[in-house]
């Protein structure tokens, strides 16, 4: 099969930093190349790769994806005419009302229910890029992995449970402070003292790797509708058991053996404190087993094989028909 992927991202493919969609795609051209596929990909970098494509401005989108590929890939909502079949993954929450594609693909059980939907595949990342995980001996702290001037991510509640628990805290993807307001609410400023916490800013490679191969755990407190959160599965694939949120994609892929989904700051705080209780080569193989690139792309080719079939993956367009609500807070 002939496959073109379509992700108009002005960075680099893998990233050398932050960029999770470009991770998830570069994990797609691993896996479906190594399972006998022809895979390209068009992006708005000039990548270098020999698979890669360079998207063209004065051109238009259509022309641009039509006469090599069996099925386009888009990884965003495209409404156009195509002549070439094509599916859409959506890889955000949409919380106001809206519709989707007929052959929109959502990034989980969860995410797919709350968009009016039901065709979703877990995201997965090439772990060769990883390194290998700590299965022993961590350090004496845990770690957040977002960007925390968006306030639903919860820096706040990370730094206070850190603090409850005399944990160090290591922040990965944010500076020490934010100043920066935005009318929309969803910025918020913060400025954070004390040498038990950490700050590296934004982090690729080996560095942000390390990092969190030697911390205890992620703190993932956020509150919103996270679609997936890959910052969850690279914690566990390196050892790290994830203490987080009911909210988002937490119920679905948080089980038991790996970690607490849970509104309650305290039961974070007690999971924190007795933190060996989650053996973190189990964590490693669950993440290892269940979100690699072999795994997403397989699931992926099941759904390009219906619409090349002639099969739509939704009978109606799966729709938000109302907005849904925003007002999420831990418990003490």
């Amino acid at each position: 099969m002939k496959i073109l992927h379509v992700l108009l991202t002005r960075m680099p493919v893998p990233p050398s930093k932050y960029g999770g969609t470009e991770r998830v795609l570069w994990a797609l051209y691993q896996g479906q190349t190594a399972l006998g596929h022809q895979v390209k990909f068009l992006t708005k970098y000039d990548n270098r790769h020999p698979d890669a494509l360079l998207y063209n401005p004065n051109k238009p989108l259509e022309a641009q994806v039509e006469g090599w590929a069996d099925i386009v890939h888009f990884h965003f909502l495209y409404r156009g005419e195509l002549n070439t079949p094509f599916v859409c993954t959506t890889h955000n929450q949409q919380i106001t009302p809206a519709t989707f594609p007929k052959n929109t693909i959502f990034l989980g059980r969860l995410h797919a229910e709350r968009s009016g939907g039901h065709a979703y595949v877990h995201n997965g990342l090439y772990w060769q890029d990883y390194g290998k995980p700590n299965l022993d001996k961590p350090k004496n702290y845990v770690h957040f992995l977002a960007n925390a001037k968006y306030k639903d991510k919860n820096l706040k509640d990370s730094v206070e449970i850190a603090r409850r628990t005399n944990k160090h805290l290591h922040v990965i993807g944010s500076k020490r402070y934010c100043l920066k307001w935005a009318s929309h609410g969803r910025y918020q400023p913060y400025f954070y003292i004390g040498n038990d916490l950490t700050f590296y800013g934004m982090l690729g490679g080996q560095k942000k790797n390390e990092v969190i191969a030697n911390s205890q755990a992620l703190i993932f407190p956020v509150l919103n509708y996270e679609a997936f959160g890959l910052a969850m599965i690279e914690s566990l694939y390196l050892g790290c058991p994830v203490i987080g949120s009911h909210c988002g994609s937490l119920p679905e892929l948080i089980v038991s053996e790996v970690g607490v989904s849970t509104q309650s700051k305290s039961v974070m705080i007690d999971a924190l404190q007795h933190i060996e209780q989650f053996k973190r080569k189990i964590c490693h193989e669950y993440a290892q087993d269940n979100f690699n690139h072999l795994v997403m792309s397989k699931n992926y080719l099941r759904y390009y094989e219906m619409v090349l079939n002639g099969h739509d993956l939704h009978e109606q367009e799966p729709k938000v028909s109302e907005f849904l609500p925003t007002q999420f807070h831990l418990l003490p």
